[in-house]
């Protein structure tokens, strides 16, 4: 077998050491100093957190979220994709895009409104909460449930979507002999939903990942869960050791459950040929019932809290003082946002060429899920002792790249593997006809694979610039004096309680969120009509 050309070598040596830096250096730090003290090798900081009875209960309690919020959206996600995609729902399009409303919106705006609602001092006080001295309430959104309610409000559009996209690549034809001998829910239960069951279980495992590492949520809510620990432990003894320690248990469950999914549910998802006919749409009584559904499921779940947002920030001067207050915060988010994701789509596409020229060096990239798993808090933490140090590493440390370095370490796996799906829909005899024609591997690149790709690069960047401008988690920790993003502002200002600044700063980031979800859609359809019309 040929040996690879030594450009080829370099490129991927690069991308080694850029990945490296970004996404396995401030864990491994953080590691080494926990195992190496006072000279020498010791488990003595694992042996003393993990051995508290206390660390256990937090393990529950995070298990108890994650698993609750996945529960939940199943439950809210599967039956709505089945209604938009199998039903006669009214205005099925629009509800299908407002579907993403509640994903776009961050959950610890979420978390502020749903306070506003069911706190003792909310909107339904006399309902749910009784007045003072009235007895317990009945519920509360300061517990654990509270927590799981307003992740699964937030997640649920997950599990739709990854149910609703295996539908449409589902061949009805499969269910035209079954018709001849058995029923509507017959067929739904014994041909489509084993096909589609894959999907929404892909759906599932993604919202219990975010879930077990999710910081924001459960901190505002007072929920003791292990990131929520991690954080103030840190933020108390500046101890590095027992951070590593306590987030274990996340890494754990974490890599288990992404382990499953890659064991035996990412081999399923294959067989949806996606050619075929649609589905036939089933007329019905219970056609109003789906629509009543979806739509009732969209209003609870982002139309209700954007309208108590807006009641809570009237008067509308409230959001020139919102500007004036936050408008350093907002132009850094926008600089942070723009950076982040030029950095995290390049990285994440030179990752993936490295693994379609099957690079040895590609099997790093397996490690990718590491700095997301390892939750939000802790990454903070080793980007601190990483960059954290006099000469040139401070440049960092105290400019915008060290936000930049969180948020794209953070979304780096989701990334990586968006893009390897967009790489592996080329076929590879468009490679072979260039090697064939002898046309250097750069220039293969840029005319052969980036064209069909520059589609999903685009709503790739669209996206991840979406998701740091609600990074929280590690941002919190490494945000610069003087120079916070509007997530870190505003989650500040949160722990005051709902106010008419935060209502007005969480209308605007939601609109500028929407705003960059809009363009993104724009920019995704332009550029792939342009990669149509090329072929």
């Amino acid at each position: 077998m040929r040996s690879a050309p030594t450009s080829l070598r370099l490129f991927s040596a690069a991308t080694v050491c850029i990945f490296t830096i970004v996404a396995l250096l401030p864990e491994c730090v953080v590691f080494a100093q926990s195992l190496w003290r006072d000279g020498s090798l010791s488990l003595a900081a694992y042996t003393s957190v993990l051995a508290e009875p206390r660390r256990w209960s937090l393990l529950r309690n995070t298990l108890v979220l994650a698993g609750g919020t996945t529960l939940l959206s199943a439950m809210l996600g599967i039956p709505v994709a089945f209604a938009l995609e199998r039903r006669r729902v009214l205005l099925r399009g629009g509800l299908t895009h407002l579907l993403a409303l509640p994903l776009l919106v961050p959950p610890y705006i979420n978390a502020v409104v749903w306070a506003d609602i069911l706190g003792r001092n909310g909107l339904l006080r006399f309902g749910l909460n009784p007045p003072v001295g009235g007895g317990p309430a009945p519920f509360s959104v300061y517990t654990l449930g509270g927590a799981v309610l307003v992740l699964a409000l937030s997640s649920f559009p997950i599990v739709a979507f990854a149910t609703l996209l295996a539908l449409r690549r589902y061949d009805a034809r499969l269910e035209d002999p079954a018709r001849l001998v058995c029923r509507a829910p017959g067929i739904l239960r014994h041909i489509a939903w084993p096909l589609v069951a894959p999907a929404a279980l892909s759906g599932c495992v993604l919202v219990f990942v975010l879930s077990l590492v999710e910081f924001a949520v459960p901190s505002f809510l007072q929920v003791n869960v292990y990131t929520v620990e991690i954080y103030e432990r840190f933020s108390l003894t500046y101890d590095p050791a027992e951070a590593a320690a306590m987030t274990l248990p996340l890494l754990a469950c974490g890599l288990l459950a992404l382990g499953l999914w890659w064991t035996y549910v990412r081999p399923r998802a294959g067989r949806l040929s996606g050619t075929g006919r649609r589905a036939p749409l089933h007329t019905g009584r219970i056609d109003w019932l789906a629509t009543a559904l979806c739509a009732g499921l969209i209003a609870f779940a982002s139309i209700l809290p954007l309208a108590i947002l807006i009641r809570r920030s009237l008067p509308l001067t409230s959001y020139l003082e919102a500007w004036q207050t936050a408008r350093e915060e907002i132009g850094t988010s926008l600089l942070v946002g723009a950076g982040s994701a030029t950095l995290l789509t390049a990285l994440a596409f030179a990752m993936a060429l490295a693994s379609r020229f099957e690079r040895p060096a590609a099997r790093l990239y397996t490690l990718s899920p590491l700095p997301f798993l390892v939750s939000g808090p802790l990454l903070g933490v080793g980007l601190i002792l990483v960059w954290n140090r006099p000469g040139p590493a401070s440049w960092v440390y105290d400019s915008l790249l060290i936000l930049m370095l969180a948020c794209a370490a953070r979304f780096l796996f989701f990334a990586h593997q968006a893009v390897g799906a967009a790489l592996r829909d080329v076929p590879r005899r468009r490679d072979e006809a260039a090697a064939v024609a002898g046309v250097p591997w750069y220039r293969s690149v840029r005319g052969v694979l980036l064209p069909p790709v520059a589609p999903a690069l685009a709503a790739l960047w669209g996206l991840t610039f979406l998701f740091t401008l609600r990074e929280l988690d590690a941002a919190v920790l490494v945000a610069p004096p003087g120079r916070s993003t509007l997530a870190v502002r505003l989650f500040g200002l949160m722990h005051y309680g709902p106010s008419r600044l935060v209502a007005a700063l969480s209308v605007i980031t939601i609109l500028i969120v929407v705003a960059g979800a809009l363009a993104t859609a724009f920019a995704y359809r332009r550029l792939r009509r342009f990669a149509h019309a090329g072929d």
